[in-house]
């Protein structure tokens, strides 16, 4: 009988699977970290890059205010009256229903439009004053100006204008019945802005008989451009300025006021800190100062990505890096609030508290910066550079007492 060996019992050790080692352990976790890292610095590069484009087309991009707002901002959709009831057009900000007071420009004419009332359907109601022109029909398009006077308004605000030259940039003169004038106000409008903004500057100005030159500088509509072919944020404007006031000492002014509206701060604190003149200044008025341009842009972030959402402070800390890479950003030279000595003489400064683009505590900085020289003046729910806009009585009258105790 032939007998089979039953086969021989596989050895347990024979297929297990081998144990990691340490060495292992070691390898797939610097695999893991080295993916990570990478997977964060695609995020850094990415994120970086495009929000540096956001802040270059947000803040740092020359396109020079135009005289008159294209006629997109909203839709007339009644005239009764008094009133008319508009409703929001594609180019519709947050001054579409705010509470402030603006001019309201159509083809044909244009007027100055009170406070919003809301209606159910999303339109909105406001006082109607028409200027020029015939009223709005319905249907027609038209656009909201926060400047509120333009230039066509100055000689029913009983102002004389003139136009002059500042170098090669435009500029506007009142005189404001002084003849020989000891005593000017230079007003520096914000990015991007008009020489219509600083008319409501000049109205107060009026009434004290202190004559105004209110400014164009570079990269503004009929002025040089930059070499850089962007917005500075006063570290090249201010030389702009600077020949503004020595035209201004040219015609017999030893006391200079200089009066910044947003970006306009920043080149007035600029000539402060650069100029030869800045000793002829005796008082300085500053509405919603962009003195940080680092502070603007992080004041910007906290809501800019869909739904609100804030830009995490890592894509951030890569867009500012490389929008100095891209663009020659120096953000250093562009924060007047690290160093505020070149603040010597008293500043009133007007800031609204829902100001999206310079945060309220810009202005509350300079004031901690320099006590007893700042005096900072909040107007309640008002947007950027609208103080004005959302209360002008009030505004008009700390200008005006604010100018008469010196």
């Amino acid at each position: 009988m032939t007998t089979i060996p039953a086969p021989e019992k596989p050895s347990a050790s024979r297929h297990r699977p081998p144990v990691p080692t340490r060495r292992h352990h070691r390898h797939w976790l610097r695999r893991l970290v080295i993916t990570v890292v990478a997977l964060l610095l695609v995020v850094l590069g990415v994120g970086g890059w495009y929000f540096s484009g956001r802040i270059y087309s947000g803040a740092l991009q020359s396109t020079p205010g135009q005289p008159l707002p294209g006629y997109d901002d909203v839709e007339v959709v009644a005239v009764t009256g008094s009133q008319v009831t508009l409703k929001k057009g594609p180019d519709a900000n947050e001054a579409f229903d705010s509470a402030g007071r603006y001019a309201l420009v159509w083809e044909g004419g244009h007027g100055l439009i009170g406070p919003a009332t809301s209606n159910p359907d999303g339109s909105v109601t406001r006082d109607l004053v028409v200027v020029s022109g015939t009223a709005p029909s319905i249907g027609q398009q038209a656009g909201l100006e926060r400047a509120y006077w333009l230039a066509s308004d100055t000689e029913a605000m009983g102002l004389t204008r003139q136009d002059v030259l500042i170098g090669e940039a435009p500029a506007w003169y009142f005189p404001n019945g002084a003849v020989s004038p000891q005593r000017m106000a230079i007003f520096v409008h914000g990015q991007n802005g008009i020489r219509e903004n600083g008319l409501r500057f000049v109205d107060v100005a009026q009434g004290l008989a202190l004559p105004v030159l209110d400014i164009t500088y570079r990269n503004d509509l009929g002025a040089p451009k930059d070499p850089s072919g962007r917005l500075q944020y006063g570290a090249t404007e201010w030389a702009d300025l600077d020949a503004a006031v020595a035209w201004a000492m040219g015609r017999g002014a030893s006391d200079i006021v200089l009066v910044g509206q947003s970006m306009g701060g920043a080149i007035v604190a600029a000539f402060l800190e650069n100029s030869d003149w800045a000793a002829v200044v005796s008082r300085v008025v500053l509405d919603a100062p962009m003195l940080s341009l680092g502070d603007a842009v992080k004041h910007g972030a906290r809501a800019a990505l869909p739904g609100g959402l804030a830009v995490p402070d890592p894509i951030l800390w890569s867009a500012q890096l490389l929008t100095t890479w891209r663009y020659g950003v120096d953000w250093a030279a562009v924060d007047y609030l690290d160093d505020a000595s070149w603040l010597r003489v008293p500043a009133l400064v007007t800031h609204g508290t829902e100001d999206g683009a310079t945060p309220v505590s810009t202005s509350q900085r300079l004031v901690d910066a320099r006590p007893g020289l700042v005096r900072l003046v909040e107007f309640p729910d008002a947007l950027h550079t609208e103080s004005w806009n959302f209360d002008p009585m009030r505004w008009n009258q700390e200008v005006a007492d604010f100018l008469r105790t010196s």
